[in-house]
This record gives structure tokens, C-alpha cells and sequence, in this order.
């Protein structure tokens, strides 16, 4: 197996033992040696390969080397970056192949750039299993959880509604601030918990109750869905990476490639726990198109919003409903749905639907450009 440079400290290791993603390769496909992507090689000399980019335009802009025939690109670490792709389209004529599993919308593309749907979902939960294969039973003491490690829009407003609507809730959240969360957001509901946040919680480091240490952000710890904020609370809300959907910008306006899901989100799934998605819209019907199911026994209507003000405000609102459900009815509520999807993923029937989905984007592929 060949070692992609991911390191702790002063350690290399294989992917694999510490990430549920390869890191970032570039390179001419028939050199291509990252597991499970060896059917690149097929496409030769004259391809090249950016894979698993993670914001590409903000690394003293790296663009694509000119001159092949045929590129491959992939978003699985990060999400899509659509301003980067534009930048290369300035100067590569030759067609762009986008792996990921978002999808496009009706987000503007140049001409040239291609998504093809390719998952990688399957792969993180087959490595979750691995990493941590002891289920533990559920002892339901609180209502809700919530971590955030880096505070966003999105994170800020969530967590100070759990916090402010006295719910018995297990929080983590750390100091570390983007720059977005600073801005107020043109909505008087989400501004009262904007400015309560900051007169109250911000620069105050809440860790997780089941933990003596201080938190990890490293996927082979944050991956784990046996931890008490997953198997203790009746509902997790799950503070994804990137939460933005309707953009407004040059491009004019739509909807941004997504959802963007992490292990935030797949360990839910994993271990059986229920969860509102605090991130890009879609995300319920985009794991309901691979198999999952949410029946849940409240409302799921704010996922179906794209504005991205309109859904925070309605998972907000959401909040302050289901404040007054007890640990049981909430539990109660995502049961039955929650033990399906452990189920569908235990039983290798999620990883063989994504198999088979990425199989028939591979034979595309090779028959188009081959």
C-alpha cells in the first residue's frame, strides 16, 4: 500500500490508519496507486489527475498543468469548489471530470467542467466499522447534543439555541472562530441568539461530559459513534463543515453543489443515533436516494429549504419545539428509522448499493474518454 504523506506529528502514516479519506494526490493517471481507485489508471498518460482537492484556490492558487487530453478531479475531503473550477476552465479546453457525491443543481458550470456522481460514503462508514467495532447499548439521559469545534454561522446559532431553551443537552464548543460567524444575519430570530452567543458563551470552552482529555479533531476520534453525545442523547444535531446552499454572487444566483456530509453526519447513521442536519439543504432526501430512511416523528421541512437564513431559522424554531419532548419521546421519535439505517449499513448493503453506483460512473467513463 503506498504511504500519500498523511502525518501525526512527526509519524507517517497510511491513510487508512488515521483519516477516512486519502490526502490530496495530483498526478498523471497512470500513476495513480490510491486504494480503491486503481480503475484510473486505464486513462493513461494523457490524463491528469487533481483528487480529493480541499479548497484549492486558497493555496497560492494551484491550477491544473496544461496539455492532457482528459482531467479528473475529486471533492470528497472538501466540498466542490466551484470558484476554482471556473479558474481553471480559463485555461484548459480539454473536458474537467468531477467526482463527488453532491449534486450540481443548477449551479452555473463552464462548458468543459463534467459532475459524475461518485461516492465515498460507503468507504468512511466501512472505516468506522473497522476503527470501532464495539456497539455499546443506548442509555438515553438527555435530550439533545451538539459539538462544535470550529464556530460558525450555522454552529453559533444552533448551539445557543440548545443552550438558551434549557434543554439537557451535551455541548461541546471550542474558541476557535470563523470569520462568518461574526456577521449578524438580517433575521430577528437568529439575531437574538447571534448576540446572546456573544455576550454569553463566546471565548467560554465547554467540553463534552464523557471526556477527561481535551477534544481531538482528528477523524480516526471524531468518527466514533459509540461516544456518550451519540449514544446517551436522544438527538444529535450535527454541525457539518459547510452549511451554505443559495449563493448570490458573479455567478449570479443558485443553489451551491451539495450537501456536503462528513463523518459528523455517517456516524449517526452508524450508530444508530437520530439527527437533524445542521448543513447544506437536501441532506435527508440525498441519504434517502442511497437507501436510508427518516421517518421520523417531527417535522422535517427546513431540509427542503435552500435559503440558507430560512432553514436556520426553521431548525431554530424546531428547537424551541422539540425543547419540550422528554429523552424518551424524542428517542422514540427516530427509533425505528435510526435501527434501519445501522442496519443497512452493518449488513454491506449501503456499501454494495454505492459499489454499484460508482461501477456504472466508472463504465461511463471509460467508454466516453477511453
Amino acid at each position: 500500500m503506498a504511504n500519500f504523506g498523511t502525518t501525526i506529528g512527526n509519524n507517517p502514516k497510511y491513510w487508512e490508519d488515521i483519516m477516512l479519506h486519502p490526502d490530496e494526490w495530483s498526478g498523471l493517471a497512470i500513476d495513480c496507486a490510491i486504494t480503491k481507485m486503481g480503475w484510473i489508471k486505464e486513462f493513461g498518460r494523457d490524463t491528469y489527475c487533481a483528487l480529493w482537492q480541499r479548497w484549492p484556490s486558497r493555496k497560492s492558487i494551484y491550477n491544473l498543468p496544461i496539455g492532457y487530453n482528459l482531467y479528473i478531479t475529486s471533492f470528497h475531503l472538501e466540498a466542490v469548489e466551484v470558484e476554482w473550477l471556473w479558474q481553471q476552465a480559463k485555461h484548459i479546453d480539454a473536458p474537467i471530470i468531477v467526482l463527488t457525491e453532491s449534486q450540481q443543481y443548477d449551479c452555473p458550470l463552464p462548458k468543459n467542467v463534467h459532475f459524475h456522481k461518485f461516492y465515498w460514503w460507503h468507504e468512511q462508514c466501512d472505516l468506522i466499522q473497522k476503527w470501532h467495532p464495539n456497539k455499546i447499548t443506548k442509555n438515553i439521559t438527555h435530550q439533545f447534543s451538539a459539538i462544535t469545534s470550529r464556530i460558525t454561522q450555522s454552529k453559533l446559532l444552533i448551539t445557543t439555541a440548545l443552550l438558551e431553551n434549557k434543554t439537557k443537552s451535551m455541548i461541546r464548543l471550542s474558541k476557535w472562530r470563523n470569520e462568518d460567524s461574526v456577521n449578524k444575519n438580517n433575521n430577528k430570530l437568529l439575531d437574538y441568539y447571534h448576540d446572546i452567543f456573544y455576550k454569553k458563551w463566546y471565548g467560554n470552552e465547554i467540553y463534552l461530559e464523557d471526556t477527561l482529555t481535551k477534544f481531538r479533531n482528528e477523524q480516526i476520534y471524531t468518527s466514533n459513534p459509540w461516544t456518550d453525545p451519540y449514544q446517551k442523547c436522544a438527538l444529535h444535531f450535527t454541525n457539518e463543515s459547510f452549511h451554505y446552499s443559495l449563493k448570490h454572487d458573479q455567478l449570479g444566483e443558485y443553489i451551491y453543489p451539495g450537501p456536503f456530509i462528513t463523518e459528523k453526519t455517517l456516524k449517526c447513521l452508524a450508530g444508530a443515533t437520530g439527527f437533524v442536519p445542521v448543513g447544506q439543504f437536501d441532506t435527508y432526501k440525498a441519504l434517502q436516494d442511497v437507501g436510508f430512511k427518516f421517518d421520523y416523528g417531527f417535522r422535517q421541512d427546513f431540509d427542503e429549504e435552500c435559503g440558507d437564513i430560512s432553514r436556520l431559522v426553521s431548525i431554530v424554531k424546531l428547537i424551541e419545539e422539540l425543547a419540550t419532548w422528554n429523552n424518551d419521546e424524542l428517542f422514540e421519535a427516530t427509533k425505528e428509522s435510526s435501527l434501519y439505517n445501522q442496519d443497512y449499513i452493518y449488513s454491506q448493503d449501503f456499501y454494495k448499493f454505492c459499489d454499484n453506483q460508482n461501477l456504472q460512473t466508472i463504465n461511463f467513463l471509460c467508454q466516453k474518454y477511453n
